[in-house]
């Protein structure tokens, strides 16, 4: 499986709580600065998607620029880079372009991460899905691009729905209904869903809180408590009904709490389940694992909408994203560098022959395969909306509240009361 998942981000989540104070300054290969009278750029990603593609690009970029010379490093896993790149910041030596992944906001408004609003212009930053750029905003200043994008939304069986009698719900509604009817004449699970590791089931919950309100800034306000925002709002108490609703009607395979998402992506792929809620990385998952019966027969749709005729919001954010160190000796080297990589054919054709998502209009447009062809379209189409938190306790006090209401333990009342006081005490620390 490729893409960047919520592995990735739990995985990075844990490092936010790394001590920096204990970090030693660890550079790879040396500080940024001249080689041989050239500006030299490091960049530090864990993106192996485009590992093959990096030696050609960089021999081109460096053959074109003779002036600059770029250094890359790509770590196998977010439990090798995050360490390293923390250590690097405290060290007083960070990557000149680096993923900041969580971090992003917290780096920028520590002054590590160069605000990117000032370094590449309004008119450059235009051409990224807005969904996108917020993300990575705060205060009007912005610091990272993306770089593959995501989007999450309805895998089906068309096979198991027509044996149903169903066909891809429209609505929240919709989806009780059809589940009633797979059940009653199929047996099967009707929607395979993960909660497990915990804030899995974020990726499902948080786009609904833009559902009920039609704000998709609501969630980034949420995360970062500000503009008056509160987990106790009407809409955070609304999506957290909504989900139990669904657990209720049995929408789902019992106990999703203890759903890994290996397990939830095996039924829907072995036939066990009729649809399954997940991003837009599993169809290059799907080729290399899955049967050619099952291959050749699925489809996605989009996550249902909120009531008959609402807008199909959908989770979307660019998990894999650039900044550009506000301590780097070759910045405008660096800046030069994203804006050549970024050039609307150069990357197309990245993120077209790495199977990935792009994170820019025109790129989108020229995307060739029809799974993420289809499920960029729909960040075209402006239905964007954040599902990964950035904000200090946030991931943690709202997946465990999730987990609380969809176990019974907590009504939606109490469980979005619950995320603010988890917030505020974290935040307190």
């Amino acid at each position: 499986m490729s893409g960047i998942t919520r592995r990735d981000v739990l995985r990075a989540a844990g490092a936010t709580g790394l001590a920096l104070a204990t970090a030693a300054a660890c550079s790879d290969g040396g500080s940024s600065g001249s080689n041989g009278g050239k500006a030299k750029v490091r960049m530090w990603t864990w993106y192996g998607e485009q590992r093959e593609q990096w030696p050609a690009l960089i021999k081109e970029f460096e053959a074109s620029h003779t002036n600059i010379t770029i250094e890359n490093r790509i770590f196998g896993d977010t439990d090798a880079y995050l360490p390293a790149l923390q250590t690097s910041v405290t060290g007083g030596d960070p990557p000149d372009i680096y993923a900041p992944h969580v971090l992003a906001i917290e780096y920028g408004k520590a002054g590590i991460a160069l605000d990117l609003k000032e370094a590449f212009g309004e008119d450059f930053l235009k051409g990224f899905f807005p969904s996108t750029n917020d993300e990575y905003t705060d205060d009007g200043k912005q610091y990272a691009l993306g770089w593959m994008a995501q989007t999450f939304g309805m895998y089906y069986n068309p096979t198991l729905l027509d044996k149903a009698g169903v066909d891809v719900p429209e609505t929240w509604d919709d989806l009780i209904a059809a589940s009633k009817a797979i059940k009653e004449k199929t047996g099967l699970i009707p929607c395979s869903l993960s909660n497990n590791p915990g804030p899995t089931g974020l990726d499902f919950m948080l786009p609904l809180i833009t559902q009920a309100s039609d704000k998709p800034q609501l969630i980034l306000d949420l995360d970062a408590q500000r503009n008056g925002a509160k987990w106790s709002d009407k809409a955070v108490v609304e999506a957290l009904a909504k989900v139990k609703q669904l657990v209720d009607e049995e929408c789902f395979a019992p106990g999703i709490n203890g759903v890994t998402s290996e397990q939830a992506s095996t039924a829907f792929t072995n036939s066990k389940a009729t649809m399954y809620y997940s991003g837009s990385w599993e169809p290059q998952g799907f080729r290399t694992s899955a049967p050619k019966a099952f291959v050749d027969a699925y489809q996605v749709a989009e996550t249902p909408a909120w009531k008959q005729g609402g807008k199909h919001w959908c989770a979307n954010q660019a998990g894999a994203g650039l900044a550009v160190s506000a301590a780097s000796k070759n910045a405008e080297a660096a800046v030069e560098f994203l804006k050549w990589v970024y050039e609307p054919d150069r990357y197309s054709k990245i993120m077209n022959d790495s199977n990935s998502m792009p994170s820019t209009i025109a790129a989108a447009e020229q995307i060739s395969d029809p799974f993420m062809k289809k499920m960029t379209s729909w960040l075209t189409a402006g239905n964007g909306c954040g599902h990964i938190l950035f904000g200090k306790g946030s991931s943690d006090a709202a997946a465990g509240q999730l987990a609380a209401v969809i176990a019974g333990d907590k009504t939606p009342e109490e469980g979005a009361k619950g995320i603010q006081e988890a917030v505020e005490k974290a935040q307190a620390r």
